[in-house]
């Protein structure tokens, strides 16, 4: 036998080898020998099991009353404030106030002097009592027929004429006495005894702050919301606590300039807490709905031409294209695509696809 027959010959024994341990390959290695995962999962016919479900958080929707609002900035204002003057010249003679002190309408503040005054008034008052008996002389005798008329007229006319004299002084003296025109709080006095007074020299500044007043602006568009008798609501700076006030007066005109209608409420202050001059944060309410429906702000979810939201239904995420309104700072208005009862998702928005199972860990 030639030595290329013999190679041919080994090459098909070799062949015959492998094929027959393919083909006997359970046998040769055992039943127990693992199979390929697919071959196994072909042969078995098994499916793929489900993701978990996800946790997330919910809340249940109700129907609620919403109060659309605007806020604006506005500053309080005294209910009164004038600065206390002299009408008159005249040297201080006593200060009757103290600083900061709160008085009385009429209550008096300070005197000027009035010396040369009260002299002339009383020698006015001796020259009145004289002209006042000449005039009764004259008149015994004028029944009598002892004088003329003329004579008798003229006698009760001088008396009258000091009248007149003596009225007139006494208006002087009261203009040298000042009192506080309404009832409030006093400043910080800017003179001192014995100081003199020009006309129109600021003495103090009185203010009234029971009630308080608040002035804001509110732009064009919303001015026609807001009405006398409006109430609002609002907030100093530096304090969360929030007051309320109505609204008594506002300008007959829109500012060209800011385009907005200046409004001036009142508000109840009897303690004095609210200082004239603060900021606020007013809230103006423009309109109120009923029966509408509010979701956290974080439910919805922005597409390129709508808005949905995921609500949770037999276990599962199920979309749901919704319609928005107002939006306030933690909720947004529903105001199609909801109704009263849903039970809709707010954690886990980016993990989550329409169908898929979802547990509820939390419901608000």
């Amino acid at each position: 036998m030639s030595k290329k027959a013999v190679r041919i010959t080994a090459l098909i024994a070799v062949v015959l080898l492998v094929a027959a341990f393919f083909f006997y390959q359970d046998e040769i290695l055992g039943e127990d020998t693992p199979k390929p995962a697919a071959e196994s999962s072909e042969s078995t016919g098994s499916a793929p099991e489900e993701a978990p479900p996800i946790p997330v958080e919910a809340v249940v929707t109700e129907a609620s009353s919403l109060r659309d609002a605007i806020s604006v900035n506005g500053s309080t204002v005294p209910n009164e404030e004038v600065a206390i003057t002299a009408e008159v010249p005249g040297k201080i003679e006593e200060l009757e106030f103290e600083e900061g002190q709160f008085v009385k309408k009429g209550q008096v503040l300070l005197r000027l002097e009035d010396e040369e005054l009260q002299a002339e008034r009383q020698r006015l008052v001796v020259q009145r009592r004289l002209n006042q008996k000449i005039a009764e002389r004259l008149k015994a005798l004028y029944e009598k027929e002892g004088v003329s008329l003329q004579e008798y007229e003229v006698a009760a006319a001088e008396v009258e004429k000091t009248e007149a004299e003596i009225a007139l002084l006494d208006a002087q003296l009261e203009k040298r006495v000042i009192r506080a025109p309404f009832g409030g709080q006093l400043g910080l006095r800017m003179v001192s005894e014995g100081s003199y007074l020009s006309p129109g020299t600021p003495i103090v500044q009185l203010i009234s702050t029971n009630p308080i007043k608040l002035e804001f602006d509110v732009p064009e568009k919303y001015s026609q919301a807001v009405e006398v008798g409006s109430r609002v609501e609002f907030r100093l700076d530096g304090s969360d606590r929030r007051f309320h006030a109505n609204v008594i007066a506002r300008e007959p005109n829109i500012d060209p300039d800011t385009r907005t209608l200046r409004f001036k409420a009142t508000a109840p202050n009897p303690g004095g807490g609210i200082l004239p001059g603060a900021f606020a944060d007013v809230q103006v309410e423009l309109e109120e709905f009923a029966g509408t429906i509010l979701v956290p702000t974080q439910a919805i979810i922005p597409e390129l031409n709508n808005k949905k939201v995921f609500r949770y239904r037999n276990g599962k995420a199920e979309p749901a294209i919704v319609e928005t309104g107002i939006r306030q700072e933690r909720y947004i208005q529903v105001v199609k695509g909801l109704s009263p009862g849903d039970t809709v998702i707010t954690t886990g928005l980016l993990q989550i696809k329409p169908g898929a199972p979802v547990t509820l860990s939390k419901i608000q």
